[in-house]
């Protein structure tokens, strides 16, 4: 049997443990031991919510992203420790799932051999491997350099910078990577999360592509909420609870249709008849 840990980073704005991420830890505990750290300052009311599924739960207000919070987790737990593993995983939560068999996707990657993998790939600025989902084989969680690249976290602007940079700085040692789902059109593959559902099994649904839609999404917003229902079993709850938590969400699947339909018509109402 394989011995996994995974590095969960968190954010909320409201520090606030939402039901998705406990959703998401359970069904990480199944594959790996669980180490979660949020960049905030949570109330133990809060991080002890999630203490059934990981080994540690904690917070920090360190303003350093995902890779802040894995960094912290990293010298926490210790290399001597996590050298004994034979996969390390680093997820975070800006994604609702799994709505697929995780396991399944494992064994998929396993006969592919490689030394690290992704679920997807991405093209912007250069090519590297999304780090929502990444996972790494002993023989890189062994390598000094690779200590050394997670040392050299140091606070940015720009909560892209290290995601870029990873996968090229692995390739350069001479590990192996790939992606789970091939990015053959260069294009935002997360934008079409049935899509990739319906023809690769994706377990994850990034909650920028339902919380931002007329940004992140390229399928039909109509009864999106619904469709993720049926077609994949996740329960939605957890979607519409989480996104109702943020003072700028605008509505969600169907409701958030007709409202922008809505609003799109008074502001031409508006133009055509200023004076009423």
């Amino acid at each position: 049997m394989v011995k996994r840990i995974c590095l969960l980073a968190g954010y909320d704005k409201k520090n606030t443990m939402q039901d998705y991420v406990l959703y998401l830890a359970r069904k990480l505990s199944k594959l790996s031991e669980v180490y979660y750290l949020a960049d905030g300052r949570f109330p133990i009311s809060e991080t002890s919510k999630i203490k059934p599924y990981a080994k540690y739960a904690e917070s920090v207000d360190h303003r350093t992203f995902d890779f802040g919070s894995w960094q912290i987790l990293i010298n926490h737990i210790g290399w001597e420790k996590i050298m004994t593993y034979d996969e390390m995983i680093i997820c975070n939560d800006s994604i609702y799932g799994p709505i697929s068999n995780m396991q399944d996707i494992f064994e998929y990657m396993e006969l592919r051999d490689y030394d690290f993998w992704g679920l997807t790939e991405n093209y912007n600025s250069n090519y590297h491997l999304d780090s929502y989902f990444m996972v790494f084989k002993n023989d890189i969680l062994v390598h000094p350099k690779f200590h050394e690249f997670w040392k050299n976290i140091v606070p940015s602007s720009n909560r892209k910078t290290y995601e870029s940079i990873l996968t090229p700085f692995l390739t350069e040692l001479g590990f192996s990577g790939n992606s789970y789902v091939k990015n053959y059109k260069k294009e935002d593959q997360l934008a079409y999360p049935l899509r990739l559902f319906k023809t690769s099994r994706m377990p994850f649904i990034r909650v920028d592509s339902l919380k931002y839609p007329e940004y992140n999404l390229k399928e039909p917003v109509l009864y999106i909420d619904s469709r993720i229902k049926n077609q994949t079993g996740y329960d939605a709850n957890l979607i519409q609870k989480h996104l109702q938590d943020d003072d700028s969400f605008s509505g969600f699947g169907i409701k958030y249709y007709t409202k922008k339909a809505t609003n799109k018509f008074k502001n031409k109402f508006s133009d055509w008849y200023p004076k009423l």
